[in-house]
């Protein structure tokens, strides 16, 4: 079995699909133990069953990141059961409808901002501790390039994952002195469940407009290596961030985004 997370215990937030699901399955191939959470129970134990049937260790933990006691007890019981945390994956997150912010409502920016932001802060507040008492670990943010560039009727996604990214440098600082690493991932299109029904009502229907006016050809044309990314794509950049490969990086975003961000 491949071991480059060998005796590593991995936290996985919004592990029930897309990104959160590869990078918690990846995760126990390279010998971690995994311990999930997500909101939806059902999704939960589609990924630990699959982790599972490749013969991984797998906890699930049903959990709103944005919930601070449910955070609490999501962390006790991933050390209860595997001792530790060594590794941290924010990877729960929402995007608010695609509009400006004269149609968006309040509810829509706060969930968005309780969820991407609150919720990584929430998380990296109860495993620090724990990584502490190991001599180190590693805190991965699955971030986004939304955070990087401006694009039109995303200004609440946009700012939250923004928030997200800054948020990953300060902690990058403050923690590399308890050997805490703190890095960032940021995708581009990926084909999640987030947009995997437009992708796909997009590339049925070449005349389908995406708010806000994009098609699907548009979509390709983002990315210069021609495709849109896969979970899988993200998973293997965790993967390295998460590893002791990346043992001198801390502080950074690898964009995992085919060349959208080169143009």
């Amino acid at each position: 079995m491949p071991d480059r997370l060998k005796d590593k215990i991995a936290v996985v937030t919004g592990a029930g699909t897309g990104i959160g699901q590869a990078i918690a399955i990846l995760f126990a191939r390279e010998g971690a133990r995994v311990s999930i959470c997500g909101r939806k129970p059902a999704t939960l134990a589609d990924t630990a069953r699959r982790i599972a049937d490749e013969g991984g260790e797998v906890l699930e933990l049903v959990c709103d990141v944005s919930q601070a006691g449910q955070v609490e007890s999501m962390v006790l019981k991933t050390v209860e059961r595997f001792g530790k945390i060594d590794i941290l994956v924010n990877n729960a997150g929402i995007r608010a409808s695609i509009s400006t912010i004269l149609e968006l409502t309040e509810e829509e920016w706060q969930q968005t901002f309780d969820i991407d932001v609150k919720g990584s802060w929430l998380c990296s507040k109860y495993a620090i501790p724990e990584m502490r008492k190991n001599g180190g670990g590693s805190i991965v943010m699955v971030s986004s390039v939304s955070a990087h560039v401006a694009q039109t009727k995303q200004g609440c996604y946009n700012a939250a994952k923004a928030a997200q990214e800054l948020l990953m440098k300060c902690m990058a600082l403050d923690f590399a002195p308890d050997g805490i690493r703190v890095n960032s991932i940021c995708p581009a299109w990926v084909k999640t469940e987030m947009n995997r029904v437009q992708l796909a009502e997009m590339q049925a229907n070449p005349e389908h407009i995406f708010p806000p006016g994009l098609r699907y050809a548009d979509i390709i044309r983002l990315h210069p290596v021609g495709r849109v990314g896969t979970p899988e794509d993200c998973a293997w950049a965790a993967l390295y961030l998460a590893s002791d490969e990346s043992k001198w990086v801390t502080g950074s975003s690898l964009f995992v985004d085919g060349g959208f961000t080169c143009q």
